[in-house]
């Protein structure tokens, strides 16, 4: 283990808590957008913001209940099929969402055995074909489904030139942690803080080069 702290047993368990903390700062720079910005249809993997945001939770509720016994999400199962997504009106929705299937994820990590995390299981068959998965291969793909779609919110936002909040692993260090990073620059109340994200200029507006073209001579 790389880092020197009783809480997390695993660097797999403090990657789970870093993607609940990442996504709460997401969280926040959705409530201050216009909801029209959330849900419009960009062609992205499943549309628009909302979607998206919502597709990584219905991810980890769809492993939770049947493979770690998270039976409390069963009822969200249903709320978070794809054609039901229309019906979640508000960030305060999304956020009441992604609590509880975070609750859920740190339980079903803390529950493992040093000895569980490997220990492999039947998820389905495949043409008579057992396949088999393990807990360290499972939550290792959740924390693969986080980076990867909240890569995909970033770079939609950027469509509408926002700039998405700073999740960098230094400053959820600092902010999991202040006590235990006390000597750390981030400590100086003179250090800026990183980015929360939201409006920049709009692209429109920025100033375009204006060169002088001499035409060709045929």
């Amino acid at each position: 283990m790389s880092f020197a702290d009783p809480e997390f047993r695993t660097d797999l368990e403090r990657m789970l808590v870093y993607h609940s903390w990442a996504r709460g700062k997401y969280l926040d720079l959705f409530e201050r957008l216009p909801w029209r910005v959330l849900t419009r249809r960009r062609g992205a993997t499943f549309e628009s913001i909302r979607n998206v945001h919502l597709h990584v939770m219905a991810a980890y509720a769809s492993w939770l209940v049947p493979f770690f016994g998270q039976k409390q999400l069963r009822p969200l199962l249903s709320r978070l099929d794809e054609k039901r997504w229309n019906r979640i009106h508000s960030v305060d929705q999304m956020r009441r969402i992604d609590r509880k299937v975070d609750a859920a994820v740190q339980a079903a990590a803390r529950r493992l055995g040093a000895k569980d995390f490997d220990r492999k299981k039947i998820v389905s068959r495949y043409r008579g074909m057992k396949m088999l998965a393990t807990p360290r291969e499972v939550l290792w793909h959740l924390v693969e489904e986080d980076f990867l779609h909240h890569g995909e919110i970033l770079c939609m936002l950027w469509q509408d030139d926002i700039e998405p909040p700073y999740t960098g692993v230094w400053w959820f260090e600092y902010d999991h942690d202040p006590e235990r990073h006390q000597d750390s620059w981030h400590a100086d109340p003179t250090f800026p803080r990183p980015s929360a994200g939201g409006y920049v200029r709009a692209k429109s507006t920025l100033a375009r080069p204006t060169t002088s073209r001499r035409k060709r001579k045929h």
